[in-house]
């Protein structure tokens, strides 16, 4: 007889990510980073009253579990522009027809969240916690996905790391849907192409709830798919085709549609507008090359942050498409590619481009995930896998999220500042990034503003406004301008960038000279 029962690979896999979820629980806090305010006060209403729609008695609660200074200022602005009725008694906050308050933002991951909030609250626990819970729950999810698609709990184990090493730890105790949200479309994914499109569609559309532009895989989850079995199962382009337009298929396209549509119904329903962030926090002048270029690789927030190892595996993938078995896969690779590139193209008429972020952009979370879904689909299709490899890879992405952690939002990150201190003529990041970093504020990047790197008496790099009097002056004294000859720019606002000292006009001072 022996000794030990053996364990099933399922087995294993589920002692896994119950060990995992034990030692996050207990071993870390959730953050109250990004918008966790408005997550807050929203779970908090749906706990203790089923709405969305936060009273003073929820701020109350609030404020007696967020006693920091920084939230104190925000709870008395925000009880007293409530209690004088303003429309918008705080920025993230706003009054619907029916008269009561609610975040801008779609309540479909705090009502995720108040279920355990209320149950970790009634045991005496640390009810923010809540959050982590559903993070946690949305990895097991990724979990199962992964050795649906594997078909093996040690490949599934890697791939759950290998994610959380990608971006997922810094984010996995950000009290709002970034980390959920990524783990949702990946997870969408993976069942998709095993033939489960309904557990998929509604993972996709609860995460597009709170990210409209996962609304995209209705479209490009079918088209990834059906590239997939042209290359992976040998299907004729015809018959591939044909299986996007199969019933579950369609279904599912609407169900995801569907459940995107709810937070736009509910927006137009409470404030008269389709989605109260598009009308108050974008600009579609912003949605420039520039800004794309930095979704994904900006050395600091740049999807390239996170997922250096995934995206070098694509390039990989893309590099051995030579002989004609290999060509196939190009369609799949290209259809996800665009799917990320779709994805990103929305996000990028934020007006607050520099937010708050560990390491890579949020935006770029869950954006990137069609690129780390192409790079574990390169990783499957290899027979062997060398422990060399796996432990290269891991290494490699344990590194980035030690990288990723050193420095914050309102700092250029060591790639960064190496590159501004050599090559300084061959990076100009997007304008709001290089001002808010340069001089370490976050808002700072307003008309007639002007950022010098490292300092105004020696800049290696300027950024201004072109079209700013204010600007000019501060650059080359009263009266005097920029010589813009020197200048690269073509940025919305009119957001110039100048390599070294600025050349001024009509006998202006130069910048650093004694006035």
């Amino acid at each position: 007889m022996q000794r030990f029962l053996p364990v099933r690979p399922a087995g294993r896999l589920a002692l896994f990510i119950a060990l995992l979820s034990l030692a996050a629980l207990l071993l870390t806090r959730p953050s109250k980073s990004g918008d966790f305010q408005e997550y807050a006060l929203m779970t908090i209403a749906l706990a203790s009253h089923g709405s969305p729609a936060f009273t003073l008695a929820d701020l109350e609660r609030s404020a007696a579990l967020s006693p920091e200074p920084g939230f104190v200022a925000v709870h008395d602005k925000l009880r007293s522009g409530m209690q004088r009725g303003d429309p918008h008694p705080f920025p993230g906050f706003i009054r619907g027809s029916d008269g009561g308050y609610y975040a801008i933002h779609f309540f479909a991951y705090p009502a995720l969240a108040a279920l355990p909030f209320k149950l970790i609250e009634a045991v005496g626990g640390k009810p923010f916690k809540a959050f982590q819970v559903v993070n946690l729950a949305a990895l097991a999810i990724l979990a199962v996905a992964l050795f649906r698609f594997t078909d093996s709990a040690p490949r599934a184990m890697f791939g759950t790391v290998f994610f959380l090493l990608s971006g997922g730890l810094l984010y996995s105790n950000w009290s709002s849907p970034e980390f959920f949200s990524a783990c949702a479309l990946l997870s969408a994914l993976l069942l998709s192409l095993a033939g489960r499109p309904f557990p998929g569609a509604v993972l996709a559309g609860v995460a597009a709830m709170q990210n409209p532009p996962l609304l995209l895989f209705a479209l490009f989850a079918p088209l990834i798919r059906a590239a997939y079995l042209y290359a992976h199962d040998g299907l004729s382009a015809r018959a591939a085709l044909r299986t996007m337009f199969r019933l579950p298929m369609l279904l599912a396209s609407v169900l995801v549609a569907a459940l995107a549509a709810v937070p736009v119904l509910f927006n137009q329903a409470l404030f008269g507008m389709p989605s109260v962030i598009a009308h108050f926090s974008t600009y579609p002048p912003l949605m420039t090359p520039a800004r794309l270029l930095s979704f994904f690789f900006d050395l600091n927030q740049g999807a390239i942050v996170g997922l250096p190892v995934a995206m070098l595996l694509v390039a990989l993938h893309l590099a051995t498409m030579r002989d004609r078995p290999r060509l196939r896969w190009l369609p799949h690779a290209l259809a996800t590619i665009l799917f990320s590139v779709a994805m990103a193209i929305p996000s990028l008429a934020t007006v607050n481009w520099n937010s708050g972020a560990s390491g890579m952009m949020r935006y770029a979370m869950w954006g990137g995930m069609p690129l780390f879904y192409l790079a574990l689909v390169y990783l499957q299709r290899l027979p062997r896998w060398p422990l060399a490899m796996v432990a290269a890879i891991l290494l490699a992405q344990a590194g980035m999220v030690k990288y990723a952690r050193s420095y914050t939002h309102v700092e250029f990150s060591p790639a960064a500042r190496f590159v501004l201190a050599t090559l300084p003529g061959w990076y100009e990041p997007e304008p709001e990034i290089f001002i808010e970093r340069t001089l370490g504020e976050d808002g700072a990047a307003h008309g007639d503003v002007v950022a010098a790197y490292p300092s105004p008496a020696a800049p290696v790099k300027i950024v201004f406004s072109a079209t700013s009097r204010a600007a000019h002056e501060t650059l080359c004294g009263p009266g005097g301008e920029v010589a813009l000859a020197r200048t690269s720019g073509g940025y919305p606002g009119g957001w110039t960038f100048l390599d070294g000292p600025p050349v001024c006009t009509r006998g202006a001072l130069r910048m650093g000279a004694p006035r």
